[in-house]
């Protein structure tokens, strides 16, 4: 150790006081210019590399509405594109959970009603098929109570989002001219894109979410996202498998009221957009699976004894069984364990069952909706969160759709369960038609010519009618019920709540009984994991299918009519479901009705316009379209126009398309007085089977 009088001490301290005064010496000028250079060249940087990872590719955001193209009658056609709403997520997500793309005109038809429905998935109306869902249901009940207007309700519901990502949705969506907008959200602000989970301390604050939406637009915050991703073992989980896996969050955790305070401040700028372009808004309160879905966290038990923990643990294990046989006895058993346990969800869940048995309704509510604010996975909406929603529109004076009372009105105890909603917060098909319904009698209060007649409103049909008048089959009956069963089938699900899967066997099996051993089979090839897409190929077609090869053309119609509306508008999936419905209309009656004609020549113009665009944003194959466009002018009597489409499409076409459009094509040429080109094309794919086999 050096003494205190060390030379080389002495020394190193006296350069060090040396460099201290050449720095005193440097004038502030200086250092002024100095530290503003060194910013600059930072900064030129930083735009450099901006410029590049821009000239890649990087940067900026996609948007949620794209023009296509030009129609025949001068407007544009606008869809929605699945990559906006991807654009808000951090982490891979399954394809089932997307935007179902939508059509539209702009300008908007001259006497149209325009209704923008946004949300989460609950907006979307999952697992409901397209038709079923409740825009459709509202679409519907809107025709009725003015039968003087047209009306369109276009669904822009996205799963897996939180309030802030449909926000943005909603504010893009402002600028096409709707009359009304309907928001139906509150499911997602813990585990959802942007919700307080997902970003975790930076989603407490609504500054800081914004801040970090406008990095991520950046080209450098996108390339570094980019190699964060690439890098070996960066997660490739899908969004919802990613959700289960998040830690819990407790009843005292600040992250709920972060939940709560987001969604009140995202709803409140919500509606304060719409009141800067004069559009009236109807906020709806989430509602839930009180009285059938037990809670999904796990509850927490550290604080007590072994032994005690041993003891509640035991109790739990024989609520379900006890509170269905003694609901007497399974009430005090509840009562024991909450006195030990106070936030102990799941007593509270089953104490809520077994009060219920005991047609003490109003406690069971109680009870069931102690559970939902005490579950430590808060996939349903806590108290905390609805008022949030409630506080924002009640400040603004905006009409609230008031799903929470509507369902808990609707439920025979008070509490919705199984009957009206599907699995935690996702409305069963009579659901669906209460969510309409509930937005339907919001709309009483709107001012001018968006009011709706609450006469008109009471006399309109119940929901079974408006449900067989959309296509309720039970085909699609058996799809909602085979999607609940595989989501109930994971163990997640299956652990915290095996009365889901059970319920959705017990549906699956009667279907199956009902019906003959070929449409199960159908029914199987459906379940493939490759048929379950972001446009799912519709159960319906293919039992259509089916039913137009037994001979049973008018079943097989009504059934691919339903495929059609299932499927992305301006697609040749849809204009195939078109086509196959017309043509067994046609094989049933004997001949197409002028509007059956007229169908057809609609979808022969949206295939033309698909076959212009081709390669746009539409993701169009034109073979398909030139496929079907010269089936349906066969269907038409139009030989000419028929050939020269199917000419088009054979060089596009694999497999069995090719087949069929060829033999039409066969046809065609005999109708048109040329059989040398028949037999041409027949002898070519004679030639064609004997070089396969």
């Amino acid at each position: 150790m050096a003494s205190i009088d060390d030379p080389e001490l002495d020394e190193r301290e006296s350069r060090v006081e040396a460099r201290r005064q050449r720095a005193r010496a440097i004038s502030p000028r200086k250092r002024l210019a100095f530290v503003a250079i060194t910013l600059a060249l930072s900064i030129a940087l930083i735009g450099i590399a901006e410029l590049a990872l821009r000239l890649s590719g990087f940067g900026g955001y996609p948007p949620t509405f794209t023009r296509v193209g030009t129609l025949d009658n001068g407007s544009d056609l606008i869809v929605t594109d699945v990559d906006g709403p991807v654009s808000y997520f951090f982490a891979t997500r399954s394809e089932g959970m997307a935007l179902d793309p939508i059509a539209f005109e702009m300008p908007k038809p001259a006497g149209t009603v325009r209704v923008m429905w946004i949300g989460e998935s609950a907006a979307k109306g999952i697992p409901q098929p397209r038709p079923l869902r409740a825009s459709a249901f509202l679409e519907a009940m809107l025709a009725d109570a003015w039968p003087e207007r047209r009306v369109e309700v276009l669904n822009v519901g996205v799963p897996g989002i939180a309030a802030y990502p449909v926000l943005g949705i909603m504010t893009e969506s402002l600028a096409y001219d709707p009359d009304l907008v309907v928001v139906y959200l509150g499911n997602n602000e813990f585990y959802g894109a942007f919700g307080v989970a997902s970003l975790h301390t930076a989603g407490q604050s609504p500054r800081i979410i914004r801040l970090i939406r406008a990095v991520r637009s950046t080209a450098i915050g996108q390339g570094v996202d980019r190699l964060l991703r690439s890098r070996p073992g960066a997660s490739r989980t899908p969004l919802m498998e990613r959700m289960v896996g998040e830690e819990s969050i407790p009843p005292d955790d600040p992250a709920r009221t972060h939940a709560a305070h987001n969604l009140e401040v995202f709803v409140g700028d919500m509606i304060d957009r719409c009141a800067r372009r004069g559009i009236p808004i109807i906020v709806c309160t989430p509602t839930c699976n009180e009285s059938g879905m037990a809670p999904l966290g796990e509850d927490d038990l550290s604080s007590l004894p072994g032994g005690r923990q041993a003891e509640i643990e035991a109790a739990m294990s024989d609520a379900p069984d006890l509170v269905e046989t003694d609901p007497v006895a399974g009430e005090a058993s509840m009562r024991e364990v909450i006195a030990s346990a106070p936030e102990h969800a799941r007593a509270h869940f089953y104490l809520g069952r077994a009060l219920a048995a005991q047609g003490r309704n109003d406690e069971a509510g109680e009870s069931f909706r102690r559970a939902v604010d005490l579950d430590r996975m808060p996939w349903r909406p806590p108290a905390t969160s609805v008022a949030g929603i409630r506080r924002a529109a009640e400040s603004r004076a905006a009409p609230i759709a008031d799903l929470e009372r509507a369902f808990r009105e609707a439920s025979p105890i008070g509490s919705p369960g199984w009957d009206l909603v599907d699995d935690h917060v996702h409305p069963s098909l009579e659901g669906q038609a209460l969510v309409a319904r509930t937005v339907l009698g919001a709309m009483s209060d709107l001012p001018g010519a968006l009011r709706v007649d609450p006469e008109r409103v009471a006399a309109l049909p119940d929901w079974e009618t408006y449900a067989e008048r959309l296509g309720a089959n039970i085909y699609d009956t058996y799809g909602v019920a085979h999607t609940m069963r595989m989501l109930g089938s994971v163990s997640f699900f299956a652990r915290t709540n095996p009365e889901m899967f059970d319920r959705a066997q017990a549906t699956c099996l009667e279907i199956e009984s009902q019906l003959d051993p070929s449409t199960v089979s159908r029914f199987r090839l459906w379940t493939e994991p490759e048929r379950r897409m972001v446009d799912r190929y519709p159960i319906t077609g293919l039992i259509g299918d089916e039913m137009l090869q037994a001979g049973r053309p008018a079943e097989a119609a009504h059934l691919f009519e339903i495929a059609a509306t299932v499927c992305t508008p301006y697609t040749s999936r849809e204009i195939g479901f078109t086509y196959f419905a017309l043509l067994a209309r046609a094989q049933a009656n004997g001949v197409l009705t002028d509007a059956e004609r007229r169908r057809a020549r609609e979808a022969i113009a949206r295939a033309e316009f698909l076959i212009r665009n081709e390669g746009g944003s539409l993701r169009v194959q034109a073979a398909q379209a030139h496929r079907f466009a010269g089936q349906l002018h066969a269907l038409l009597g139009e030989h000419g126009e028929a050939i020269a489409h199917l000419e088009a499409a054979r060089a596009g076409l694999r497999s069995d398309h090719r087949v069929a459009a060829e033999w039409t094509l066969v046809q065609e040429y005999v109708h048109a007085g040329r059989p040398a080109e028949a037999r041409a094309l027949i002898e070519a794919g004679l030639k064609t089977d004997d070089a396969a086999a």
